[in-house]
Formats: structure tokens, sequence, C-alpha cells
């Protein structure tokens, strides 16, 4: 994906969650596949705390980029989209178990995760991104991150970017959502954010937050994917058409235009 400035990003579990998530992808009795879908209804998930993607409006509704995408997949289908939330750091475990049918929610594909569940064709990439508070002017590269608070949200990537590369460094905080975590860095509490780039390019452009982006080299960047259990092929097919479907009659596009920006392209 191309946008105003780098590709965008998301998600990644803990090796506890993960392994859970294997476990309860070896029970290939609990997917279904198109046909059993089309027979009842198509049961989707995202976080529901990942604006503009999906998050829950003023008046109680989830909404959002991947919520517009899922409908717009399930009309292509022919078939009923139950959209539903759940904590991200399941999410996986959740798929895999059979509690859900499908996963839109903005999801890095990663080898990971391919170990417990199957991926559609890619929507968009996504890439890390490096944020402060506007006047720190101490942050200029990974190393000056040495004894500061980091935050990430937990289960995400960029979590697991910070872990990996921050052991004996920096402090790591983790967050559930966006929202809590932009708070913490407009507080103080954390000194540096490691989050996905486009959901706070949107961020800023509803509100003047006061937190600027940092380069601070090449970071990790992922292909977004539907996550599907596995042994599901007739799914996935189904899936992979829809969204040429939608690509290529400007469906798509226009749900770029409504939550991300008008004119942004995110492939």
């Amino acid at each position: 994906m191309t946008n105003r400035t780098t590709p965008f990003h998301r998600p990644l579990l803990g090796a506890i969650t993960l392994f859970g998530a294997v476990c309860l992808a070896s029970l290939p009795a609990q997917a279904r596949d198109l046909p059993e879908i089309q027979d009842d209804v198509f049961q989707v998930a995202n976080s529901g705390a990942y604006p503009p993607f999906s998050y829950v409006d003023t008046s109680g509704n989830l909404v959002g980029f991947d919520v517009d995408i899922a409908e717009a997949l399930a009309e292509r289908m022919g078939v009923e989209a139950d959209i539903q939330t759940s904590p991200w750091n399941g999410i996986v475990a959740a798929l895999a178990g059979g509690r859900f049918d499908a996963c839109i929610c903005s999801m890095s594909v990663t080898e990971e995760r391919e170990k417990a569940v199957d991926f559609t064709d890619s929507y968009y990439r996504s890439g890390l991104s490096i944020w402060v508070q506007e006047g720190t002017d101490d942050v200029n590269s990974i190393d000056d991150f040495a004894g500061k608070n980091v935050g990430s949200t937990l289960g995400e990537t960029g979590n697991q970017w910070a872990t990996e590369n921050g052991e004996g460094k920096w402090r790591n905080q983790t967050f559930q959502g966006l929202p809590d975590m932009l708070n913490a860095l407009t507080t103080g509490r954390i000194d540096v954010m490691v989050a996905d780039d486009v959901p706070v390019y949107v961020a800023l452009n509803d509100e003047d937050i006061g937190i600027k982006q940092v380069d601070v080299g090449e970071l990790p960047s992922w292909p977004a994917a539907i996550a599907i259990q596995k042994n599901t092929p007739e799914l996935k097919e189904a899936l992979n058409t829809a969204l040429a479907e939608i690509k290529e009659d400007g469906t798509y596009q226009a749900i770029v235009d409504k939550w991300i920006g008008e004119g942004v392209e995110i492939e």
C-alpha cells in the first residue's frame, strides 16, 4: 500500500496465545466451509478497538473500514454477515477454535499466524511507525529508545517488534487499543509509541493530537488479509472472488475514500 508517507500494518500473538491457537486449529471438525455458512450466517470478527478500521461509534454501532468490507463481501457472496467484536490478543485462537468463520480485521499475514489459520489474498499492506510528542527532540533513532517507556498494542505486530528489540534496552507498556495508547503518549505516560501508521494518520486528520512521526529507518511491513479457518477451500475461493469484484467495480475504493481519505491508495 501507499499513502501519505509509508505503508502500514497490523497485529501478532504472544507465544502462549499462539500455541493455544495452533492447538485449536488442529480440530478440523470445527471448521465451517462455504456450504455450511450459506445455510446459516457468516460469523465475522474484528477487535472493535482499531479506528478507523473497526470501532463502536457514539450510537453504539460497530462501524469502520473492515466492517464495510465485510458487508460488501458478504453481499457479493450472497450470505448474511454477523459482525462481532473479540479481544485482539485472543482473536486468532477464537477463529481457529471455530467461534468465527473469518476475521476481517486488518490482520497482517505472518508465518506464526499461518501455522494456526489460513489467509485470503491481501487487501492492503501495513507497516509499523514510530510516534512521539511534538517538541520531543531526543528520539531520532531506535537507539534513542534506551531507558524510555515504549507503548504498543497487546497482540499486535508492533508489540512483538517492541518486545523482541527492546529487551534490556527500554520499558515496554501494552495497551488494548490505539485510543488508550494515544492518550498515554499525549499525557506523558509513555515516551514513544509503536503503531500502525494509517490509523494514526486518520486520528491526526480528525483532531490536533500533538504528536509527530519519527523516521528511525526501515521498519517491518506486511500484507493484510482475511483470516479464515484451515481446511475451508470453498470459503477462501469465494472471498478471493468477492475481493476481486469489489476492487474491480469501485466498491473497495469508495470504502477507502470514506474511512481513510479521498485519493489515498492503500494497496
